[in-house]
């Protein structure tokens, strides 16, 4: 084991000594569902795939219970279609698909989960991971957590050869990923908070998405599906609270796209709060120096 650390640390400690440029790098990205990537971090994944990363997009689940009077079936068919042109939009050369159902990642294994991400890691080689942050607090949807559980854990294995022989057996290498992008939704008060020393623990790092905010907007429109279904139930819990929202007192295309760029341009400036940005995301951030303390790298 003490040889196998030091390997890593060694591997480690070279990536932080020759980071590849942003033109040279892939990216991959992994998302329970097709809207939270493009709210939390859809800004700082096209910024990269501009400058020249290459990005693949994994989704989790198929969002087949994210829609407004429609069936599982037909809402996962456009929750696919929109996912992709949404991913086109902002960059990605690829969508992959796992097909896991909506809301239940709690009843499957996380070793299934964990092996089926860390095949596409060892494929793609990724420089950079983004991944849900399984530490997030007042996250509703669970299998945001049960996702990032799974992509942390993974991005760990992927390093480790022992972690599935047959991957390396078929060609597939272990791969150590050097940048890791922890993110979610800026609901948590505490969120820029690091929870201990820079060197062990990933810390709060604001990425500037200002010039990317009209390409976010963009593909977080082009959800219609889950966009339409985020309105009715807005519109739904109004009624029954005896409150009313003007935007949606009737909920067609021009409403729907209002809510959006809404959200969308507010999320951005509560990401840019305290820095000289516009609209920023906020993240998590575990680089090449992770885990290597100074005395190693002096």
């Amino acid at each position: 084991m003490r040889g196998l650390c030091f390997s890593l640390l060694a591997a480690a400690v070279a990536l932080a000594a020759a980071p590849r440029a942003a033109a040279q790098k892939t990216l991959l990205v992994i998302t329970a569902d097709q809207t939270d990537y493009v709210l939390a971090a859809g800004g700082a994944v096209a910024a990269m795939m501009a400058q020249g990363a290459t990005g693949y997009l994994i989704r989790v689940t198929n969002d087949e219970k994210d829609s407004w009077d429609l069936a599982p079936e037909e809402t996962a068919r456009r929750a696919r279609m929109e996912s992709e042109e949404a991913a086109r939009i902002l960059g990605f050369r690829e969508v992959i698909s796992l097909g896991y159902r909506a809301g239940e990642l709690g009843g499957v294994s996380p070793t299934e989960l964990r092996d089926r991400l860390m095949f596409y890691i060892r494929l793609h080689r990724p420089e950079v991971l983004f991944i849900p942050n399984p530490y997030a607090h007042y996250v509703e949807v669970l299998d945001r957590f049960y996702a990032g559980q799974a992509a942390e854990e993974a991005r760990r294995a992927a390093a480790l050869e022992n972690f599935q022989p047959p991957f390396a057996i078929a060609g597939l290498k272990p791969h150590l990923v050097p940048e890791l992008y922890y993110y979610a939704q800026p609901v948590d008060p505490r969120r820029r908070e690091p929870e201990g020393p820079a060197t062990f623990v990933p810390q709060p790092k604001v990425v500037d998405i200002t010039p990317m905010i009209e390409r976010k907007l963009r593909a977080a429109k082009a959800l219609r599906t889950a966009n339409y279904s985020l309105a009715m139930r807005i519109r739904q819990r109004l009624e029954e609270t005896g409150r009313r929202l003007p935007l949606l007192e009737t909920v067609n295309e021009a409403a729907v796209e209002k809510l959006v760029e809404i959200n969308v341009r507010k999320l951005g400036e509560i990401g840019a709060q305290g820095t000289r940005f516009k609209y920023a995301e906020e993240f998590h951030y575990a680089g090449p120096e992770y885990r290597i303390p100074k005395s190693y790298r002096d």
